[in-house]
């Protein structure tokens, strides 16, 4: 005799947010990741593997990464900038609100890969800014050692916007120490995206 049930989770029981994540999970199945929350080290199992199963798999179907993000850790930002700027299957970007600071970075990982496409909508932006690791130290040796490392890391971020974007290194230079807000149109021109939803070329 067949039996006709419908097993519906508890979060009480299960200890989590079971429509949060029967949502996510659907998701998940139509190839969509979605990171919208600080970069830290989560990063690595809500966006990183979701997105290496989905190059691995046999389907040529395109992978959307939605980004919203306000930025966060510069390690874990700058590996996954890495990861995007070889990713092997059509991947497709889309910035609905905000990509800054680190997830800027992210961003602009898929300015130099043809498998990659980004557009955001006309009202989103984004947020480039240097001094990028911030740490403290007790000992003068201590804090020198941390500043020249500090130098190092955001050499690497400008060398990485220079290599993958339209920005030059006379333009990142002259905005050093500020905060440099970009409006869609101004992302669109230094190839932090491809196109901006709405408007035509």
């Amino acid at each position: 005799m067949d039996l006709d049930f419908e097993v519906v989770a508890d979060p009480e029981i299960f200890g989590f947010d079971a429509v949060k994540y029967q949502y996510f999970n659907q998701l998940l199945k139509n190839r969509t990741v979605v990171f919208n929350g600080d970069v830290d080290e989560t990063i690595i199992e809500s966006v990183y593997l979701p997105l290496k199963d989905f190059e691995e798999d046999d389907s040529v179907a395109p992978v959307t990464l939605i980004l919203n993000s306000s930025g966060g850790s510069v390690s874990d930002s700058l590996f996954l900038a890495y990861y995007i700027a070889n990713y092997k299957k059509q991947l497709n970007i889309i910035v609905p609100g905000y990509a800054a600071s680190m997830a800027t970075v992210i961003l602009a990982g898929g300015g130099k890969n043809d498998k990659v496409n980004r557009t955001c909508f006309p009202c989103s932006y984004g947020l480039i800014h240097d001094g990028y690791l911030a740490l403290q130290a007790s000992e003068a040796k201590t804090a020198a050692d941390i500043m020249a490392f500090n130098d190092k890391v955001d050499n690497r971020v400008k060398q990485f916007f220079i290599d993958n974007t339209n920005i030059t290194e006379e333009m990142y230079d002259s905005h050093a120490r500020k905060q440099w807000f970009l409006d869609a149109k101004e992302m669109k021109e230094l190839n932090l995206i491809d196109s901006i939803i709405g408007e035509s070329d």
